[in-house]
This record gives C-alpha cells, sequence and structure tokens, in this order.
C-alpha cells in the first residue's frame, strides 16, 4: 500500500517535471537578450549608463 502511494506521488512528480521542463518561461526573443546581458554584463552596464547620461543632460537643458 505503501510502496504503491509513493511509486503514485513518484509518477506524478516525474509528469509535472517533465511538463515544466518542456513550458517556456519567457520568449526566445527575451531569452536571446537575457542570455546577451549575461554574457555582455559590463559592456551593458556602461552603455545603460552612457543612454541615461545622456538622457538626463538633454533634460537638464530643455528644462531649466
Amino acid at each position: 500500500m505503501i510502496e504503491n502511494n509513493f511509486l503514485k506521488l513518484l509518477k506524478d512528480t516525474a509528469k509535472e517535471q517533465s511538463y515544466l521542463g518542456q513550458e517556456k518561461l519567457i520568449p526566445d526573443q527575451l531569452s536571446d537578450l537575457a542570455n546577451f546581458v549575461a554574457n555582455h554584463l559590463w559592456q551593458t552596464a556602461l552603455f545603460l549608463a552612457f543612454l541615461s547620461t545622456i538622457l538626463l543632460n538633454f533634460l537638464a537643458t530643455i528644462r531649466p
């Protein structure tokens, strides 16, 4: 009896794990972007810092 419950629980867990392994949580485009950021972290941080500096300077010039 206990073995049957254990085997049923094991099969159910395996089925859930299989389903979770097949389901995509994020689209491929976002996955590619996330991989790029992970591989080029300091370049991405530098680019975002540069972009935010330009944006803040632009906003400072149009609002005295």
